[in-house]
């Protein structure tokens, strides 16, 4: 007798799933061709990614994975239910010496009947006369375990029943080898997942109530993060990378840091998603695979404007909560996937709304376990066969904030010399009644630099704001491009030595541009305060 187990496809599902699927191809063909009943019991070390990383083999737990008989027999356990090997039983020999065995007949009075009492009460309900044991094993690592019965009406097994059994015990076991392999790799690319993933963010006047979500399950290339940008503003981004395993953990993390580097330097939501996104230039010889770019969402909220750029991939989403209900942002959902375009948009903030930012898994489709509908009404709901959805999202949630009026003052200044002193004059006076004179000869050579560059270089209007906030931020606007870079005069020149000073006082400084020309801003520290 012979019988060859089906192909299995291997395919972008699960490897969990996969591994139902070829413990169910396995009892389909054995049931009626070697059998009258036939029960898979697979290791957890192929199901689950600690174990499989662990790489214990003693006193590993086994599930049942698949079960199939003629004329409706009893099952003993539920698929996707833990189902303990007593020792003294002939699966537990089968499983020490790694060998099939044959009881036939199966002794009514047998010790080993009264140690596994759950599988004996099935076995007498059933009929059973002859039992055979088949370890499912690749390289003498053990992935499982086939109990094959036959009933009261059929002959008992033979040796040729016994290489037959065998053959496609063989034909399985290789495909869960290849299964826990992919196990293995899930998990090791979830703790490197886990490492690169953002810390919890530090407490930034736009935003309260942060809250982050990466699935458990699926590919470990979803991520999000949190980024603190100049003028008060932040960066929000939840994004998911093609591949598999350790390659989408590493195309994550090479996301993630070009997506972070792009945005603190004040880039466009639109330019810093379509060059972040752009995969990673490769060696004509290069053998590592590329993954794809996946999908993303990045927003920009300015509290002091209480407003929000977004762009965002054609599958990512970007929902805002306001005292008016929930409402999605941008183009419909149904519009097609295109990694070349993405949708950009730009709207008002009331404060206290929830921004709501979701990314979808690249690999996310549904999934369907054959051969399982027999049984569906034994289906184990924490597992979610024979019907599973795999809906792998990343999620970043936070609440907007605005900044007070009180905590902003702006002042439009002429393209003249004089307005210089009157700068200093206005940002002492707001300096005084916020009640941080300490900071004002800082904050007078700070804004003299700031609006002389702006006077010298640009032709057009002049806008200097402060903004109160952990720092004392001061912006000066003009429609010049041209971004101001320190000079290295001479020991000799009087000039060129402003942005140095400017440099040395504040925290941090930089230049973002605008449609109509470029904002320079400086963070100076309140302790001296």
């Amino acid at each position: 007798m012979t019988s060859t187990l089906p192909a299995v496809a291997r395919g972008e599902g699960s490897p969990t799933l996969e591994a139902f699927r070829v413990t169910q191809n396995l009892v389909n063909t054995a049931v009626p061709a070697v059998a009258d009943i036939a029960v898979v019991e697979v290791s957890d070390s192929v199901l689950c990614e600690h174990t499989a990383l662990s790489g214990v083999c003693e006193g590993i737990g086994f599930r049942r994975a698949a079960f199939r008989g003629v004329r409706r027999p009893g099952c003993a356990y539920r698929i996707g239910e833990a189902c303990p090997v007593p020792s003294g039983t002939p699966y537990r020999h089968s499983l020490r010496d790694l060998r099939p065995h044959i009881v036939s007949p199966i002794p009514a009075r047998a010790r080993w009947l009264a140690r596994d009492p759950v599988r004996a009460a099935v076995m007498r309900e059933n009929g059973v006369h002859s039992l055979m044991v088949v370890p499912l094993t690749v390289n003498r690592v053990v992935l499982g375990l086939v109990a094959l019965y036959r009933r009261r009406g059929s002959s008992p097994f033979r040796q040729a029943d016994l290489r037959a059994a065998a053959k496609l015990a063989g034909q399985a076991a290789r495909i869960l080898d290849a299964v826990r392999r992919d196990v293995q790799e899930q998990g090791m690319g979830r703790r490197f997942q886990q490492a690169l993933l953002a810390p919890p963010p530090p407490r930034l006047t736009a935003i309260e109530e942060v809250s982050g979500h990466v699935p458990e399950n699926g590919t470990p290339g979803g991520w999000f993060d949190v980024i603190r940008l100049p003028s008060a503003r932040v960066g929000l981004v939840a994004g998911f990378c093609g591949g598999h395993g350790i390659t989408a953990a590493t195309a994550m993390s090479q996301q993630k840091a070009r997506i972070r580097a792009l945005a603190v330097q004040s880039l466009d939501p639109s330019e810093v998603l379509t060059r972040g996104l752009e995969p990673p230039a490769h060696e004509p010889d290069a053998q590592a695979p590329v993954s794809p770019a996946g999908h993303c969402v990045y927003a920009v909220y300015d509290p002091v404007t209480r407003r929000c750029t977004a762009a965002r991939t054609s599958q990512a989403r970007l929902t805002v909560v306001d005292a008016d209900g929930a409402q999605s942002v941008g183009a419909s959902a149904q519009e097609p996937d295109s990694s070349a375009t993405c949708d950009v948009t730009e709207f008002d903030v009331p404060p206290g709304s929830l921004l709501a930012l979701s990314s979808p898994s690249p690999q996310e489709q549904h999934h369907t376990v054959p051969g399982a509908q027999a049984h569906s009404d034994r289906t184990d709901p924490e597992i979610g066969l024979p019907h599973r959805t795999a809906t792998s999202v990343v999620t970043l949630t936070a609440r907007t904030r605005a900044t007070a009026p009180t905590d902003i003052a702006t002042w439009d200044l002429s393209n003249e010399p004089s307005a210089v002193a009157d700068a200093r004059a206005q940002a002492a006076a707001q300096l005084t009644s916020w009640g941080l004179p300490d900071l004002s000869f800082t904050v007078a050579l700070v804004v003299s630099e700031l609006v002389t560059n702006a006077i010298r270089y640009s032709t057009g209007p002049i806008q200097l704001r402060l903004i109160r906030d952990h720092v004392l931020i001061c912006e000066v606007a003009d429609t010049s491009r041209a971004a101001p870079h320190a000079g290295q005069p001479a020991p000799s020149e009087q000039g060129g030595r402003g942005l140095s000073i400017v440099n040395h006082l504040a925290q941090g400084y930089g230049t973002r541009y605008t449609p109509s020309g470029k904002i320079v801003w400086t963070e100076l520290s309140l302790c001296e305060s």
